[in-house]
C-alpha cells in the first residue's frame, strides 16, 4: 500500500513540509475545538441570564442573581449599576480576549496551501532532476517526484479547508455573541435599573 501512494519516495524537503503542515493542522484543530466549547459555554450562560432579565418583574432583585450566574451578560449588568463606561470598557476587553488567536486560524487557512505548493514545486524539481540523471523519460523516472508533489499539495489543501471553515463558523458565532451583548448594554443604558 505504501508503494501505491509512493510514500517511500518522499524526500527530506517534503518531510519537512509535511511536518510543518501537521503542526499547523494540530494547532488549527485544537483551536477550533477549544473555541467551539468556549463560545458555546459563553452563549449558554448569557442566554440564561438574559432570559431571567427579560422575565423578571423586579429588576432590583437581579443583582444577586447576576453574581451567582457569572456570565458576561451578568457582569455587564452589574457593572452598569455602577457605571456605564466601565461596562462598555469591560465588553470591549472581553471581545478582544474572545477574539484572540482568530488571526492565527485565518493565517493557517491562507498560508498552508502555499506551503503545500512549495512542496509541489520541490517535487517537480526532483522529477526533472531524475530525468536529467537517468537521461531518459519514463513514468518510473518521474513518478517519485510527481508523487511527492501531489502528496504535499493534497496536505496543504487538507490543512487549509478545515481552518477556513472553522474560522468562518467560529467568527460568525463570536460576532453574534458580541452583537447580543452590545444590544443588551444599549438596552440597559436607557433604563433605570
Amino acid at each position: 500500500m505504501g508503494n501505491y501512494f509512493g510514500f517511500e519516495h518522499i524526500g527530506s524537503m517534503a518531510v519537512i513540509v509535511l511536518g510543518i503542515l501537521a503542526v499547523m493542522s494540530l494547532f488549527s484543530w485544537s483551536f477550533i475545538i477549544y473555541k467551539w466549547f468556549q463560545l458555546r459555554t459563553i452563549d449558554k450562560k448569557n442566554k440564561v441570564f438574559l432570559n431571567k432579565f427579560i422575565d423578571s418583574e423586579d429588576k432590583s432583585s437581579l443583582f444577586s442573581y447576576a453574581k451567582a450566574n457569572g456570565s458576561l451578560a451578568a457582569n455587564i449588568y452589574m457593572l452598569k449599576k455602577e457605571s456605564y463606561s466601565s461596562a462598555a470598557t469591560f465588553l470591549e476587553l472581553v471581545a478582544k480576549d474572545m477574539e484572540g488567536k482568530f488571526s492565527w486560524l485565518a493565517s493557517v487557512g491562507s498560508t498552508s496551501p502555499f506551503i503545500g505548493l512549495f512542496g509541489t514545486v520541490w517535487g517537480i524539481i526532483n522529477a526533472f532532476s531524475s530525468i536529467g540523471i537517468a537521461e531518459n523519460v519514463s513514468i518510473a523516472t518521474v513518478a517519485p517526484g510527481i508523487s511527492e508533489a501531489l502528496i504535499t499539495t493534497a496536505a496543504g489543501i487538507f490543512v487549509a479547508v478545515p481552518a477556513v471553515i472553522g474560522y468562518n463558523i467560529l467568527y460568525s458565532r463570536f460576532s453574534s455573541i458580541v452583537r447580543e451583548l452590545e444590544g443588551f448594554l444599549e438596552a440597559i443604558s436607557h433604563e433605570t435599573i
